[in-house]
């Protein structure tokens, strides 16, 4: 990066988010006020590291376009999702600090200047930014990271809590897609809310070994992880939880009956 830092004292939170369905870009519903909200709670970061569910490459790649395009990947998308306009700077220097952190730790990385920013990343931050003037990375998931290596990726990107970057983790705790309603406030089944209570207890304890453990006991075998690639941002944003870090929820709720919209803040004990 150009040798902007917070100072050394200085430790940026993490945030995980259950985005939900893309059509939440274009509400102002509770979601959209709770992101908002905890703007106004965390500092100004230099940058933006999201890690999205909706990106999966062989390995890590990150973009490293100026001016990254925005990307409407979803095949219902509504015309109001249509009409946001939203496409933040980029940052080459910083996407390639983050492959030098993940290589480093022998995690196989590499910037992609072609790729775009897909609604897992503009659908969250245009309620949190809406000026769109704070450069932005997205980090894809990789096909051949599981449940526990990508523990070893949150740990790699700690460093650039110490240099001013906001690190993000984008997907939802309980996503099941093929049993959802169309209907967004259709009541939750009970397998739903259990698992989102059990997995809610693993973040609020800071356990990412813990919870990589359930979702590799759980995928496949429970309609709450039916595939992994929702959860292993939320097993990364933990990861990079440090012993002086507190864990809350600054959003609590099920959309569709089968999405969890459950969302945590990590960030430092005030002394």
């Amino acid at each position: 990066m150009d040798g902007r830092a917070v100072e050394s004292s200085g430790i940026m939170p993490v945030i995980f988010a259950g985005h939900g369905l893309p059509i939440n870009a274009a509400l102002n519903n509770d979601f959209a006020k709770s992101l908002n909200e905890l703007k106004t709670r965390i500092p100004v970061p230099l940058g933006i590291a999201v890690m999205a569910a909706h990106w999966s490459t062989p390995e890590i790649h990150v973009t490293s376009s100026p001016r990254p395009r925005q990307i409407f990947d979803s095949i219902e998308f509504q015309q109001e999702l249509h009409e946001i306009d939203y496409e933040p700077p980029g940052e080459p220097d910083l996407a390639e600090a983050i492959c030098d952190l993940l290589r480093s730790s022998d995690i196989s990385a590499k910037t992609d200047p072609k790729r775009g920013l897909d609604v897992s990343v503009w659908g969250i931050l245009v309620h949190m930014y809406p000026e769109a003037n704070i450069p932005v990375v997205e980090m894809s998931l990789s096909y051949h990271i599981d449940t526990s290596k990508i523990i070893e990726v949150g740990k790699a990107l700690a460093p650039l809590r110490r240099r001013g970057i906001l690190l993000i983790g984008s997907g939802g705790l309980v996503h099941n897609i093929y049993e959802m309603s169309k209907n967004i406030n259709t009541p939750s089944p009970t397998w739903a809310t259990e698992a989102d209570k059990k997995i809610a207890t693993l973040v609020q304890a800071g356990d990412a070994v813990a919870l990589s453990e359930f979702t590799l006991q759980n995928l496949g075998h429970s309609p709450a992880i039916p595939t992994p690639e929702h959860i292993l941002p939320a097993i990364a944003a933990l990861a990079l939880k440090e012993p002086e870090d507190h864990v809350s929820f600054f959003y609590e709720s099920f959309q569709n009956a089968t999405v969890s919209m459950r969302s945590f803040l990590i960030e430092r004990e005030q002394s």
